[in-house]
This record gives C-alpha cells, structure tokens and sequence, in this order.
C-alpha cells in the first residue's frame, strides 16, 4: 500500500511538473488585421471569448505564463494596445485600441492563431458557416448562392446519398469560397464518368473533379517572416510506414540470417526481391550497415523505401548519414520518426518533441538502447534538455551490466553541463580505463586534458604518458590533429613549454592548429619564466602571430608592455582582424605609446576612455608633455589629492592645492612661498635690520632642512 502511494505521489509530481509551461505570443502586422500567435502543446484545449473591448484567451494548463515581452516591437498600428496576465495559470487578456473584434484558429495543433480586425472588416456570418481565418474586405453576394440554397443538414451523414452530399458539399465550397475560406479549382467541362442517381455514397476519385484548399495551406504568407517561421515541412513519417519493431524477429541473429540466406536464391539464381529487403533490414536492425546496402542492392526496393533504410544502417554504423536524409525535419513529429531524425541530424531541433523522441527510444531493443542511447544523450546534453539526457542514460543502465566507455562518457558531458568538475572528471577516467574503451578512450582523454585546461590544473606523468602515446597511435587517423592539439596541452600544463610549442606548431593548419596554440600560449603567459616567455613570443611569425586569438594577444601585449617590449605590444594591440576587447587593446597601444616617447599618441588612443587605469596613462601622458595643470586636475578628479598637489606645486598653481589634512605637498606647498617670500627689513633701524636677516637666514635654513625631510617621505 505504501508503495502504491509513493507511485502515486511521484506521478502527480511529475505531472506537476509537466504542467508548468511558459507560452511565448510573437505578433507581426499586416494589412487590415493585427495576428498574435501562441505556441502550445499538442492536444491542450483552448477558449478565446470576447470582452469589452477586448478579448481573454483561455489555455488548460496549469501555472501557464504568457511571456510577451517581445509582443509590441513588431506593432505598428494600435490594433492591440494592451497585453496582461494577473497571475501564472489565468488567462490572457487582449485590449484593442479600436473598435475591433477578435477571431481565432488552431494550426497544425500547436498554434492558437488570433487575429485581430476591425468589426466592419468582417462579413456577415451564417449559422452553418465558421467565422473567416482571415479578414478581408465585404464582397459582393455570389449569384450561385442565390439559385442554389440548402437548408441545414437535418440528417446523419451515412443517410445521405450521393446526389444529396453533392449538392451540400457544392453549397458548402461556394460559400467558403465567396468568404475566401477555400480556394477551388474547377476541371474544365468534358467527359466524366457520371454515379447513378441514388447511389451510395462512395467517392472514388474525388481529386479528378475537384481540388479543394484551405487558407491554412497558404499559412507561410500570412504570418511574416519576422514573426514566425512556418516553413513548409515534409509529412511526418508514421510507425507503420518505418515497421522497425517488424525488421527482426526473437529469434537470435544468426538463426534469421541463415534462413533468409537460404531463402535468398530461387532456380535460375533468380533473386526473391522480398527475401533480400527483409535481409537488408535485418542487417540494418543490427548495425551491419555495409551488408544492408549489399542487400538494398539486390532487392531493388523504391527509393522512399531504400533512403529509410540506408539512413537507418548508417545511424547505427556510426557513419554520416546520406543525402537525401528521408528524416530531415521529422523531429517535431510523434513517431518513431523523430528519434531517427535528432540521431541522424545530431542536433536537437527547437521543436523536437522529446516525448516522441523518449518514447520511441524505450522501445528499442537493448543492444540497440545500449549502442545509441550515450550518442542520444551527449545530444540532448548539447540541446540543453539535461534531465532527459539523464533519463536516457538511467535507460541505458537499466540493460547494461558494467558501464561501457561511451556510457561513461556520456555522463561525463552530463556532468559537465551540471558544473560538477568531480564526477566528469571521475567518469572521464572510467572511460578511459574502460575494457571496451577502443576510440573512446583518446577521445575520454581529450576531454579530460581540456578540462584541466579551462581550470588551469595540472595533468600527471601517467596521463601525459598516454596522451604521446594515443597521438602516435592514432597518427593515421582522422583523430591525429586532435591527439596533437591534446598532447600539446598537456606539455604546457606540465611546464615543457619547449616542447609544447613544437608540438602545437606541428599540427596542420586548422581547427586543432589554432586551438593548441593559444592553449599553449596563454599558459606560457601565465606560468613561464621571462626568458621562456619572451623567447617564444618575440620571435613568433606573423603566421602564427594571425592564428591568436584577440584574448591571446591581449594577454601576450599585457605581459610585453609590463617587460618594457613596446613595439611588440603595439602590434599585437593593433592587429586589423580584432574587433573585441577595445578598451583593453586601446590602453595597451597608449602604453606602448608612452614608453616608445610618443604622449600625443597615447592621448589619441585614449580618447573617451573613463577608466581608471586609463586616467592613469592620461596622467603620465600629461605629465610627459609638460601639462601638470591637466594631470593634476586628472588625479583630483580620481581623488588622488596629494598626487595631485604634487603637480600643481611643479606647476607653480599653489592657488589648485587642496589644503587637506596631512596632505603631503600641502605642507610643500607653504615651505615653498615662505621661502620664496622676501624677509622684513628696517631700513632705519641698522642693528634691528641685521637681527631680522639672521633670524631669517636661519628660518630659512630649517625650512629647506624640512622641505628636504618631507620631499624625501
């Protein structure tokens, strides 16, 4: 019983869960009405009932939220003047700016489409017509309508006979017509075959006579393309149409191959077509994709049939998928066809329908769960949705013994997304250490010299060991450059800058090439010597010089500048091709400026600059040109009064000093003028006169002794 209750409570969390839900409403203007639409989940009912000069949108879900932030920056008109939501989970109330009325729609299931319109913008509605989709201006009255009038269906459909549903279905499309509803195009008159007068209703051939469309068809034109993209999307591919579960049977593998192998051949060596198709799917079924496509060759199916299972056999031979993919853009569907399309797309899409996607993969077979499931995780992981990739891999442990490499590895990603360095580290071993790691093991250790990387750690002898060992290994591979760019890294975190630099330089030019490189180099600014680091930094190429990145160069120039290499700095702070980092490259250019003699040109890159180092090298700029009053200014501004002081008492300014507590050059300052200032003298007083200009000769003497004492704190 307690068990019953705590399935019970964790349903109804789940389901808790699954009812939150964030709706965002996008809007765009056209010509005559103003549209809003709202993306919900399949199957979810909605209501949108008219107020007061407005309406109120109703969607089923609990603790929904309306997220309309971005409604009116497409709004030109004032159609709409107001969206509001009291609280999570009630609806949705529109205010019109007009005298307007709302009518609204529900497209491919997923869409609640409401447009808004002037009340004169709509016609007249009839009590067996739908409000129109869309508002268009009053036409006048079809003479058709007119001869031919039916009353209201009174009867079910299936007692009605043909003749009877024709002369209905033809008011019908009239009508939508007249209301520009549906689109309808005639045959021309000719020879047709004719039904009997009261025949029962079986329509044969019905897109021989007549071609009926819906507005909604033509739904990628209404909507704009600033508002929502509706591409025009293949079908979605049904369960019944792929069969997967139908390509293998219970019997072991090797006992089904042996009998459709036997089976293979009539007389005459004729091929039985339907044998090999079903061999071919076999083998695609259990990942033999080279003898599915041998197979394929011999049953000759169509080419729906043979893109299916071509993409299918690739999908679990790990191999790039072919064009045309048949399941390109399947991710939004719910079938098994979405799971086929996120493996064969290896991207989750915005609209992929993770249910479908789960649902799909838990019925798989468990070799099958076992071989795709970590590939199917690390996706969803790169998608964002990381409690599904959870729920993928807890899948997977469910019919696996021991954990594979690519399981490990798998959760390693997981791991990482979490920001829980311990355990993708811990998992990033197990891969590497895994009986079965084969090419995941070299990848697994990639990853893990990279994360020591990011956080400026440290590898061990026994893991820089088998990173020179993979990269000889794999050196035929497509793998090598990366093994490169890892065993690069690796050097760098053990302090062989030396040989780290080489290795990384060795790589072909690429993606490897550059990433190594600026690995490598931003530990060398960090961690080596001087004469390390300036002996692999001055006397870079410009070839490698291009390949920094501008963060790289930056911190090459920082370093530079601080060892007195001016001119190599400001080549590194001028490169055309950075575009970020403007202020820090603009200081670095007015640093090397200064110290290369060229204060003018400082000031220029300064130019606009508030910060305070960049006050800083302004100050020293000014102070270069001989502008004391300016500098001295500059550090009041930045509250630097004694500094400050300093430049006005060179200055001659004594009137600029601030006269502050304890200030140095304040006391400077008065020692300077009573100095400077001449001494009282008593012309007709001779011995008077002489005491004064011994009393001040020696005042003098001591005031120079305390300007000295108080320049030289």
């Amino acid at each position: 019983m307690k068990k019953s209750w705590g399935i019970a409570a964790i349903m109804l969390g789940a389901a808790q869960a699954v009812s939150a839900e964030e709706l965002t409403v996008r809007t765009g203007e056209h010509d005559g009405y103003t549209r809003l639409v709202v993306q919900i989940p399949p199957d979810t009912s909605w209501i949108l009932a008219q107020t007061k000069n407005g309406a109120r949108l109703n969607v089923a879900l609990d603790d929904v939220t309306f997220e309309t932030g971005s409604v009116f920056r497409r709004l030109t008109q004032n159609r709409l003047s107001a969206l509001s939501q009291k609280k999570p989970g009630e609806a949705l109330d529109l205010q019109f700016g007009c005298d307007c009325v709302a009518s609204s729609f529900l497209y491919k299931d997923t869409m609640i489409v409401v447009d808004i319109a002037p009340a004169a913008s709509f016609p007249p509605l009839s009590e067996d017509i739908p409000p129109p989709l869309l508002p268009k201006a009053a036409v006048q009255e079809n003479p058709l309508e007119t001869v031919q009038k039916t009353e209201v269906v009174a009867l079910p459909l299936l007692n009605l006979n043909a003749r009877q549903f024709e002369n209905q279905l033809s008011t019908k499309l009239l009508q939508g017509a007249d209301r520009s509803i549906v689109d309808l195009n005639l045959t021309p008159a000719g020879p047709r075959s004719t039904g009997f007068q009261n025949a029962p209703l079986q329509p044969s051939d019905l897109e021989a006579n007549i071609n009926v469309t819906s507005i909604l068809d033509e739904l990628n034109d209404l909507l704009g393309p600033d508002l929502i993209e509706l591409e025009r999307q293949p079908s979605c591919i049904t369960n019944a149409e792929i069969g997967f579960d139908t390509w293998s049977d219970l019997r072991p593998f090797s006992k089904q191959v042996a009998s459709a192998r036997a089976a293979l051949f009539h007389e005459f060596d004729r091929v039985d077509h339907a044998r090999a198709l079903g061999l071919a799917r076999l083998y695609a079924y259990h990942g033999f994709g080279v003898e599915a496509l041998a197979m394929l060759d011999l049953a000759m199916p169509d080419e729906s049939e043979r893109h299916m299972i071509v993409t299918i056999a690739q999908i679990l031979d790990e191999r790039s998928v072919d064009e045309p993919n048949p399941f390109q853009g399947q991710q939004r569907c719910d079938s098994d066809a979405a799971l086929w399309s996120v493996l064969s797309e290896g991207v989750l899409a915005k609209d992929a329908q993770l249910t479908s996607i789960e649902h799909a993969f838990a019925r798989l077979p468990d070799h099958l769960r076992k071989q795709i499931g970590p590939r199917l995780s690390e996706i969803m992981v790169e998608g964002g949705q990381l409690e599904a990739a959870r729920r993928v891999l807890r899948s997977v442990d469910r019919v696996e013994n021991t954990s594979s490499a690519d399981t490990s590895k798998a959760k390693a990603a997981v791991a990482k997304a979490e920001g829980d360095g311990q355990a993708t580290e811990l998992r990033l071993k197990e891969a590497i250490e895994a009986e079965d790691a084969g090419s995941e093991a070299p990848l697994s250790l990639a990853r893990l010299i990279e994360k020591r990387w990011s956080e400026r750690g440290a590898v061990s002898p026994k893991e820089l060991g088998l990173a020179a060992a993979f990269e000889i290994e794999y050196r035929e591979s497509d793998m090598h450059p990366m093994l490169q760019r890892a065993h690069a890294v690796a050097l760098s975190l053990s302090n062989d800058f030396d040989q780290a630099m080489d290795t990384a330089l060795q790589i072909p030019k690429g993606q490897d090439h550059e990433g190594a490189v600026n690995r490598v180099v931003q530990i060398l600014v960090e961690r080596s010597e001087d004469i390390t680091f300036l002996r692999h930094t001055i006397g870079l190429s410009g070839n490698v010089s291009k390949v920094l990145a501008t963060e790289t160069a930056v911190s090459v120039a920082e370093r530079l500048v601080e060892l007195g290499f001016a001119s190599r700095a400001f080549a590194l702070a001028n490169r055309p091709q950075d575009t970020s980092y403007r202020s820090k490259r603009a200081r670095l250019r007015a640093h090397s400026s200064l110290l290369q003699g060229r204060p003018h040109q400082a000031l220029l890159e300064l130019e606009g600059d508030i910060s305070q180092d960049a006050m800083a090298l302004k100050t020293r700029a000014l102070q270069d040109i001989g502008d004391f009053v300016q500098a001295g200014q500059l550090l009041g501004d930045a509250n630097d009064h004694d500094e400050a002081n300093r430049l006005f008492w060179l200055a001659g300014q004594s009137d600029a000093i601030t006269k502050e507590l304890e200030a140095k050059y304040g006391t400077v300052n008065d020692l300077t003028q009573t100095l400077t200032s001449s001494p009282e003298r008593h012309p007709g007083k001779p011995l008077a006169d002489a005491e004064g200009l011994l009393q001040d000769s020696a005042d003098t003497r001591e005031n120079i002794s305390t300007l000295l004492e108080t320049l030289k704190d």
